[in-house]
């Protein structure tokens, strides 16, 4: 039997799961990772309330979901790489979170509009501008994928460092390690007239991992060390281009 556009329209697709039973997950979540760390939260006052945003965060280890996800109130749609759906525990967590899978090491169409389609419906998008964990803790190269989404969509980007995912084997029960999560104000994207080339477009991914490594502790800046260094000693003024957003509220630091 056919399948009316109506009907079509109605179906789910993997990343449309429901609030309630999204916020009771991340609840569990979040007990487990105060758990396994000394978790902290710093800086959540600077995610939007509402509308459309790109969370871009750093990649330390398989588990650093569980530290994204406690730390933002708002629903999220999280994009992860293909091959973990045929990790049956990992594919069940993802799809209970809302993911986009990504086929790694081509240009994914129909992931790229399944993110444009979730910014356009007013959802907070979480990836990882890397693409793939950090093998040795340090910062790689962000492909042009964030800055292509945010610049289509013209939407902000909220930077999220994190630290500490990749000790969760150093467990113990009296000495928890630690698992620090720090959110930056969200920003804008530098204008450009016109449809910016493949060049702007890795430049301005560069920004934002600048942005994260910014908030991380030099020992996790990797190839991007040098020029966090200058901008912090006020030699470099690559951000200057960048645009401010504006931030959510004031607030104190919190707790998931």
């Amino acid at each position: 039997m056919a399948v009316t556009a109506s009907a079509a329209q109605r179906v789910r697709k993997p990343y449309q799961v429901s609030p309630i039973f999204y916020h009771i997950v991340r609840l569990i979540v979040a007990g487990i990772m105060h758990v396994l760390f000394r978790y902290r939260v710093h800086g959540r006052q600077n995610v939007p309330p509402s509308g459309p945003a790109i969370l871009a965060v750093n990649h330390l280890h398989f588990i650093d979901p569980g530290a994204v996800a406690p730390a933002i109130r708002r629903q999220l749609v999280t994009l992860a790489a293909d091959k973990w759906q045929t990790d049956r525990f990992t594919n069940i967590f993802l799809h209970i979170a809302g993911v986009i899978y990504v086929r790694r090491g081509e240009v994914d169409r129909q992931a790229l509009r399944d993110c444009l389609e979730v910014l356009a419906s007013g959802w907070l998008l979480a990836m990882a501008p890397e693409g793939t964990r950090s093998k040795t803790g340090g910062l790689q190269q962000g492909p042009a994928g964030v800055a292509y989404l945010a610049s289509k969509a013209n939407v902000p980007i909220v930077p999220l460092a994190f630290w500490g995912t990749e000790r969760v084997r150093e467990w113990k029960l009296f000495k928890r390690p630690r698992c620090e999560v720090t959110i930056g104000e969200p920003f804008y994207l530098p204008t450009y007239e016109g449809k910016p080339p493949t060049e702007v477009l890795d430049h301005w991914a560069d920004l934002v991992m600048l942005k994260i490594g910014l908030m991380l502790p030099p020992s996790y800046r990797g190839i991007y060390a040098e020029r966090i260094a200058a901008i912090e000693r006020g030699e470099s003024h690559e951000l200057d281009g960048l645009r401010p957003a504006l931030s959510a509220t004031t607030g104190r630091r919190e707790r998931a």
